[in-house]
């Protein structure tokens, strides 16, 4: 027999997620997602599923929400993070659509990942990009795998004119993040993420905990640094999670930038170079593989 228990109290939820959380993204790990959930707190809704086997219950699954003022139920931290999905103990798959329709009414949940056949029949919302690196000895062996002669020339030219400009890499001076935030919030104006300090200080303290392997490079033109990302290291990928360039000083920059996060990735032995969610304009014209990602909406 199934059982369907609520769980609101944050102390509770975080034990059921470490008992069954896969920790194979970063965005699987709770010490992520608490960083951000701190500062935009809302009431905890998790639904944990036990099999219950006469006196003994026996945790299965877990289905990690919250409740949105506007929206209803979401998914724990979900404005912050991707892969959303509840977490279902091994040969207990079957119960992924009862946990969905557990869910009390409304819900809109977003960025939800899964193969299986309930979750790829939900509405289609985007795709993460991704590429693979095991077979890959440098970013020229990734162009010439991935790219057609043309394009390949096309790029090796924006790269050769950036470095035209005295290029010089800095890996991990973290005082670069303000920088990071300021030249994304000038690129995405309002679309950006790192607008509000609300919305900075989570980077503040995530790249402080030493659990994580972070990773952030930095450009250099011209003795003027004009590009910043960070990267993490996680379960052997490599989640490039935040940019910020001077698009206006040097517009092929943010190719150079990919480019150094790509070698990076490669030298540390990382699997996966995961992009993220969306193309952002240059994802599919660099034909990184993909993975879609769904909307789970309940009214």
């Amino acid at each position: 027999m199934l059982n369907i228990e609520r769980v609101n109290d944050l102390g509770e939820a975080e034990r059921l997620w470490r008992a069954l959380s896969p920790n194979k993204f970063i965005f699987d790990d709770w010490d992520y997602r608490l960083a951000f959930y701190k500062y935009e707190t809302c009431p905890l809704d998790f639904y944990a599923a036990y099999e219950v086997l006469g006196q003994t219950k026996i945790l299965v699954g877990l289905m990690p929400l919250q409740v949105s003022p506007k929206l209803g139920r979401e998914f724990f931290s979900e404005s912050s993070c991707e892969e959303n999905r509840p977490f279902i103990k091994i040969s207990h798959e079957n119960i992924l659509p009862l946990l969905y329709e557990a869910i009390e009414l409304p819900a809109q949940c977003c960025d939800v990942a899964g193969t299986d056949d309930f979750t790829s029949k939900l509405p289609l919302e985007d795709y993460i990009y991704f590429l693979p690196l095991n077979d890959l000895k440098d970013f020229d062996n990734f162009l010439i795998n991935r790219l057609s002669p043309k394009r390949r020339k096309s790029i090796q030219k924006e790269l050769a004119e950036i470095e035209k400009n005295n290029i010089e890499i800095i890996y991990n001076d973290f005082n670069d993040l303000e920088l990071l935030f300021e030249f994304n919030s000038a690129t995405f104006n309002s679309e950006s993420y790192l607008l509000k300090d609300i919305e900075k200080q989570p980077w503040r303290d995530l790249i402080k905990n030493p659990t994580f392997n972070w990773h952030m490079i930095t450009l250099k033109l011209n003795d003027f640094k004009c590009a910043v990302s960070l990267a993490v290291l996680y379960n052997n990928t490599w989640f490039y999670l935040l940019t910020g360039v001077n698009f206006k000083k040097f517009p092929g920059l943010g190719k150079y930038l990919v480019r150094a996060n790509i070698t990076a990735a490669i030298k540390a032995k990382a699997d996966i170079f995961d992009a993220g969610l969306g193309d952002c304009g240059w994802k599919k014209l660099w034909h990184f593989d993909t993975e879609p990602q769904y909307d789970f909406i309940k009214k």
